[in-house]
This record gives structure tokens, sequence and C-alpha cells, in this order.
């Protein structure tokens, strides 16, 4: 008996075929970074080569894709010639329709893809067919609890995920002012520079620290401290441009990134973070008490490497502190440096520098 005289007599398990290859279309597993595919041709080849070429054109169109209706046909045909040969006969069916799906679907994906999609299901397709010669109604149950259990797992594996992006973003993130962290800051500067190698304008690389913030904490307390140091975060945040990022360096000390700064432009840009901190008081202990701030500005181009700006601009506020409440600017022209390295090495030339901070 032929699996088309089956389903002469089981309209019932066309219509569960026709459903498992829609539903396996809604499902997504990811086989790589930023790749993923769908399971509906394998359902498809499964539901042609049980059902030919009629329940093989209704699951491809379940799916949505006209080509997987075209492939469901072409399969049910070829398999009605071989519905009558037992194991080999399932094996060249299975072949013919792995094959047709990686002609038709194949050639858009990697090597790795295809294979994980169409070569990996080979043997299940074949199991599948040799169940459905004897219990029908066992190989459909077969299917759907396969197609189940890809799906629980591609969906843990996907929470699983979303909770490793999470902690990665906590880890970037400083825990009192929810500013970014020297994590953040380190992917940010060989971001920053690789773009400049690109053609973009410099950047301005500048430390900011608060003066006489241990007089704060010994006066007001620990938390009186703490707000304080938040509220700066937000108003350099809020003042500044949207490009412009503010970094928590740890202590009082914050690090601002800001593109698109010109040579000519830094000391101005120095001097603007020095009057955003010192011209308007902050409220501390319930009274608005002005604070002031030293900062150090470099310029972040192709001529240096990232740490070596941030160095020299860590050297410049520790010269401000001097006298506080200054903004000295590195006005050196730094020699021009090999920066054939690739964004991802300057990252971690980065990460070394500031753990050894």
């Amino acid at each position: 008996m032929s699996a088309a005289v089956h389903l002469d007599t089981g309209i019932p398990a066309a219509v569960v075929l026709v459903a498992l290859a829609a539903l396996a279309s809604r499902v997504r597993v990811v086989v790589a970074r930023r790749t993923s595919v769908s399971l509906a041709g394998p359902f498809v080849v499964a539901a042609a080569l049980v059902g030919g070429p009629l329940v093989g054109v209704c699951a491809g169109a379940s799916t949505g894709a006209g080509v997987g209706a075209l492939q469901g046909f072409a399969v049910g045909l070829v398999w009605e010639q071989f519905a009558h040969h037992g194991v080999s006969g399932a094996v060249t069916g299975t072949a013919f329709g792995l094959l047709a799906g990686f002609a038709t679907n194949g050639r858009r994906a990697s090597w790795r893809t295809s294979f994980l999609l169409w070569a990996l299901p080979a043997p299940l397709l074949v199991a599948f067919l040799y169940i459905d010669e004897t219990a029908p109604g066992l190989a459909l149950a077969f299917a759907a609890g396969l197609l189940l259990a890809i799906a629980v797992g591609n969906l843990s594996r996907r929470g699983l995920e979303d909770t490793l992006a999470k902690e990665r973003t906590r880890a970037r993130v400083d825990a009192l002012t929810k500013a970014p962290n020297r994590h953040a800051l380190a992917e940010a500067l060989a971001a920053e520079q690789a773009r400049i190698r690109r053609g973009a304008r410099p950047a301005a690389l500048c430390f900011l620290d608060l003066d006489r913030f241990k007089t704060v904490n010994d006066t007001y307390g620990y938390a009186a401290g703490d707000a304080l140091l938040v509220d700066l975060y937000e108003r350099l945040r809020s003042e500044l441009r949207a490009s412009d990022v503010v970094f928590r360096w740890g202590g009082e000390e914050f690090v601002v990134l800001a593109p698109q700064v010109e040579g000519a432009e830094l000391a101005d840009f120095a001097e603007r973070l020095r009057l955003l901190v010192a011209t308007r008081p902050f409220a501390i202990d319930g009274r608005p008490r002005t604070i002031t701030s030293s900062v150090g500005a470099v310029l972040l181009d192709e001529t240096r490497p990232a740490e070596r700006a941030l160095e020299a601009a860590g050297r410049l506020v520790r010269k401000a502190k001097l006298t506080r409440n200054a903004a000295v600017v590195d006005t050196a022209v730094p020699k021009p440096s090999s920066l054939a390295r690739r964004p991802r090495e300057d990252g971690r030339r980065i990460e070394r520098y500031l753990a050894a901070r």
C-alpha cells in the first residue's frame, strides 16, 4: 500500500502533517551568531514523502513560501515512484527531498547552516518513513514530539542567551550611578579609534575628578557623597550631546568620550565640562553646595593607541588637581605610531591597561 493510499483514508493525518509544517516554519533555531534557520523544510519533505504531491503542496504553502509548495510537489512526485521499495525507497526519497531542499534554500545560507538544516534531519526522515509503513499514527506522534522537543530546547537556549546578555550588560554598568564602567570604556575606545582610522574626525577624551570629594563624605556622610556622584552623572549626561558618553572610572573620577572634536575645539570642550560642574550648585544634605572639578583632556586620534591617550588624560587631571577647579589640555602632538592592529586587538590592550590601574 502506498503512502498516498494511506492518506486517502486518513485525511486527519494529512491535516496533522500540514499543521506540523506550518508550526515548524515558526520555529527558528540559532545555528551561529546572528544566524537562525527555520525548521519548515524537513517537515515539508516529510509531508510530501508520506502524503504525496497534494499534501506536499499544502505543507509547503502553509509555510508562507512559494518555493516550499514547489519543493513539496516535486518531492511527492518522486516519492510515488519509490514508495514500494521498502527501506531503499525511503532512503532514495529522503535523499531527493533533502537535495531538493538544499537546491531551493541552501544557496542562501552558509555551508554550516545548510548542513545542519538538510543533512542532520536525514536519519530522522528515514526513521519517520519506516515507522509510517507499520504505524502511521506513531509516525505522526514521532514528528510532533520531535518538533516539540526542538522548540522547547530552542526556547530554553534563547532564555539562557537573554540572561547572559543581561548579565554582560550589568557587568558593563556601574552599580551606583548606572553609568558605563571601565569594561564599557575599553570597548568604546577600541570602537571609536577604529572609526577614526576609517576617516572620521578625532574625539575628545577627558578625565574629570571632583575636587575635595573626601570633605563631602567626611562632613555629610557617604550617602550624601553617593548621591552627589549620581547627580553629577545625570547632569553631565543631560547637558552633553547624545553622542558624548560619560563613564564611571572609579571613586569620584569620570571619563568623557566625545566624538567629532578637533584639536582646536578640545580646550573649549574641557572648559565646558569644568563649568558644567562649577556654575550650578548641587543639593547636598538638602542645601545647595558649590562643587568644583579638575579636568584633563587629550585628543583621541590616529597618532597613538587609545590606552596611551587615556594614560595621558590621567596625568593631566592629576596636574589640574594641583590648583583644583582647572582644565588642563594636552597641546603636544604625539608622533604617529603603527595603528594597523585590528579593533579586537586594541580592545585587549585597553583591557590590560585598565586592569593594571
